[in-house]
């Protein structure tokens, strides 16, 4: 048996990472995340996207239902709390996911938690960029 054999590659290049897709697995919906046909999808948008989503919703699990449940069924919508909820700015307002360059919004889940997505319009899914319950430092 070759010593490098089971090891994955031995090149020393990087694999590039897959685009997101509509491929990539969603987020869980729960029964009560309201009726699929108005519903948005949410998705990660990168595996660090769901690792971060998955740490946040065992440390927090009731806060990650509510912001799920938001983000299903109202992710543009900013009238409960106008300064909590809002595109980012500057080099933060917007981010390329697969093809296409979307807004990039924030929603403060905490006072120092802070949730990045990115709201697809024409398909109606909700690109998961970021769950931080610390306070992410670029937005300072």
């Amino acid at each position: 048996m070759s010593p490098d054999k089971g090891k994955g590659r031995s090149s020393g290049t990087r694999r590039s990472r897959p685009a997101p897709s509509a491929a990539t697995p969603e987020i869980e919906a729960q029964a009560s995340d309201g009726p699929p046909s108005s519903a948005w999808t949410i998705r990660p948008a990168s595996e660090q996207a769901r690792k971060q989503w998955d740490t946040a919703t065992a440390a927090e699990p009731d806060l990650m239902a509510l912001e799920r449940e938001r983000l299903r069924n109202r992710p543009l919508d900013r009238s409960a709390n106008p300064r909590r909820t809002g595109q980012l700015k500057a080099e933060l307002a917007t981010r390329k996911v697969g093809e296409k360059t979307l807004p990039q919004w924030q929603q403060e889940l905490t006072a120092a938690g802070r949730l990045w997505y990115c709201p697809d319009k024409e398909s109606r899914t909700i690109w998961i960029t970021k769950v931080d319950l610390s306070h992410p430092k670029r937005t300072d």
